[in-house]
């Protein structure tokens, strides 16, 4: 599937949900103005910050700053979508940024084949507090929703375009307080064609205010989002897809535990453990003879 580069030039919106991201507000506005595609318009909803998001945005004019009770951040994103114009939109989470040409990459794939509900591309991880970076893609092909059951191959919801149209079907769940991405990948998936590229659309800064640094939080929410798809299990291939999701999704997420532990640079509770004897017993067992034979 090659991306043309047709002269009409849609309205993007790029929503940026922002909870006590001040310091890094700007850095994600500031990335969609280097984009070489124009027609944007940039949404910051300040989802109840109470650090100093309003005065960071007050006054600059080419962003549309809209303020909340701290909902959550699939109700921000909500708002977004209510308070947005553009055929297609983009979520960029106020803490990371988009790569160059990453809108009008995203846009030429969709503009090719307006069946597609979303386009995907890869991503960077960029480790802060190290200093280093890593590129991140996950080959997907064909049979989206076969792969989404097992995993979540998109990894950064900023490497995601939409075109609109979904929303008319499907919203953001607020009542997730994580894997809310995840959850309407597959529900989208489920549904309507998509599309997947290898071509770097956005950083994701690694940090230690990450939601995804609370893994029995993330566990939680990502077999909860799976489970959800079991009802709409229709072959023996899908049906074997979502067993080796909850087997996938289980082993990664306890082995990220064990390896965190593991190396002492966080403090061990009582949830870590429950987490890796409830999903992954072995492991738990192996963490607690290593503590034991180093003490």
């Amino acid at each position: 599937m090659s991306a043309p580069s047709p002269n009409v030039t849609p309205l993007v919106s790029i929503i940026i949900p922002c909870f006590n991201h001040g310091r890094y507000v700007m850095d994600a506005v500031e990335s969609v103005w280097r984009q070489d595609y124009l027609s944007v318009e940039i949404i910051v909803v300040d989802d109840g910050s109470t650090d100093n998001t309003k005065e960071i945005l007050k006054g600059v004019g080419a962003v549309k700053y809209v303020h909340q009770k701290n909902r959550g951040l699939s109700a921000a994103r909500n708002t977004g979508i209510k308070n947005s114009h553009g055929e297609f939109l983009i979520f960029l989470d106020a803490d990371d940024w988009l790569l160059p040409g990453a809108i009008k990459v995203n846009i030429d794939y969709l503009k090719q084949n307006k069946t597609l509900a979303f386009v995907s591309g890869a991503h960077e991880k960029v480790f802060v507090d190290i200093g280093e970076s890593k590129y991140e893609f996950q080959e997907a092909n064909t049979d989206h929703y076969i792969h989404l059951l097992q995993g979540n191959y998109i990894g950064m919801h900023a490497a995601v375009t939409y075109s609109r149209w979904v929303f008319d079907d499907f919203l953001f769940d607020e009542n997730l307080k994580a894997c809310e991405d995840y959850d309407l990948y597959l529900k989208i998936s489920r549904k309507y064609p998509v599309f997947h590229h290898s071509n770097k659309i956005a950083a994701y800064r690694i940090h230690n205010s990450n939601m995804s640094g609370n893994i029995p939080k993330m566990l939680l929410y990502v077999l909860k989002v799976l489970k959800r798809q079991k009802n709409n299990l229709r072959t023996i291939k899908e049906k074997r897809a979502y067993k080796n999701g909850l087997k996938v999704w289980k082993n990664y997420y306890c082995m990220e535990l064990y390896n965190k532990l593991s190396s002492n640079t966080s403090p061990l509770t009582g949830r870590d453990i429950f987490t890796l004897f409830k999903f992954e017993t072995i492991l738990g067992l192996k963490f607690i003879l290593k503590k034991t034979i180093r003490a």
